[in-house]
């Protein structure tokens, strides 16, 4: 497969103040912190984990809303995390995100023609009246009616909203489009709607796609390999189907059990997260889940993980990797 982006050792550290001004401490937030994985062409990459490890915050990164700390974002032999602001329009017409929030993604002053028609402006491609044209188009290509180009966000629903952002996405013909739990914020039967065009985009487009969830089952229906993390780093990466069938990591395999089944009499042995997690300002010699991992043994508190190769195309960061298949 061939590789159309590289994140190398991708980190973003935020600054932490807390206490009177007198007595200031100040401590280091590692949100993102050495992340490195691979996507491929016309690849669907899932990236998974709870709330608050890090997968939105390496999502702005990749497309330069935030600035990286230390670490590497290679698109087509170029790396973006060294690209000065001056620089990076003409790379951000291949990387486009979807955000997480439909009702706060778009403009509420602005019809939907000129929501979608916006990328075109701001690049100087086409004149007014093309811009309008392919704005209908383009609105109808994400399976609603071009008519609705004179209308208001405040007018749709969050699905209806969330085809705008999509279609605003897709404006400017990207190579990689970065979904940032694109339905979160919607009933589960337009989530399937969703998901499915999502699909059909990247078939009929040839893009690759990073889709970003808490959603097991989601990501599992349209990706093709997952990226796991916690606290800011990579627990486990791998195929897809590999990865649901035999986790490697103890973090990996509780976020497996958590996931609900139609019959709870056919559920097996549960792994159930306990304790607490550390502390974002933690020592960063140290198992991040070591606190709450089970199969802990003595040095895991003095060591770090290194991502290490456990098969083929599969890595886990754990001194005592799982072998057990999920039952």
């Amino acid at each position: 497969m061939k590789t159309v982006l590289k994140i190398e050792g991708l980190s973003k550290h935020f600054v932490s103040r807390s206490g009177p001004s007198w007595r200031r401490r100040e401590s280091v937030v590692r949100a993102v912190d050495g992340v490195s994985f691979e996507l491929g062409e016309n690849e669907v990459l899932g990236l998974v984990g709870e709330s608050g490890c890090g997968k939105s915050t390496t999502g702005s990164l990749i497309v330069r809303l935030l600035d990286p700390t230390s670490g590497s974002i290679i698109h087509r032999g170029l790396d973006i995390a060294c690209l000065p602001e001056t620089e990076l329009l003409e790379s951000r017409k291949k990387i486009q995100l979807i955000f997480q929030d439909p009702f706060a993604s778009l403009d509420p002053m602005m019809t939907l023609g000129e929501i979608v028609a916006e990328p075109w402006e701001i690049h100087g491609i086409y004149g007014p009246k093309e811009r309008r044209n392919e704005a209908v188009h383009l609105l109808e290509s994400v399976g609603l009616d071009g008519e609705l180009s004179g209308r208001y966000p405040h007018e749709l629903s969050g699905g209806q909203r969330q085809r705008i952002a999509i279609a605003r996405a897709l404006a400017l013909d990207p190579e990689i489009l970065i979904a940032d739990e694109p339905t979160s914020a919607l009933d589960v039967s337009v989530k399937a709607q969703i998901i499915n065009l999502l699909g059909d985009i990247r078939d009929t487009r040839g893009l690759s796609m990073i889709f970003i969830s808490h959603d097991l089952s989601m990501v599992r229906h349209i990706s093709q390999r997952i990226v796991v993390m916690y606290l800011g780093r990579i627990m486990e990466y791998g195929p897809t189907g590999e990865i649901f069938a035999r986790p490697n990591h103890p973090y990996t395999r509780a976020l497996l059990d958590a996931i609900p089944v139609p019959d709870p009499m056919k559920r097996g042995k549960r792994t159930i997260i306990r304790g607490e997690a550390l502390a974002p300002d933690a020592s960063e010699e140290i198992c991040p889940f070591y606190p709450r991992c089970e199969r802990r043994g003595a040095d895991c508190d003095r060591k770090r993980p290194p991502l290490v190769e456990t098969g083929r195309g599969r890595f886990a960061a754990c001194l005592y990797p799982e072998t057990e298949a999920v039952r």
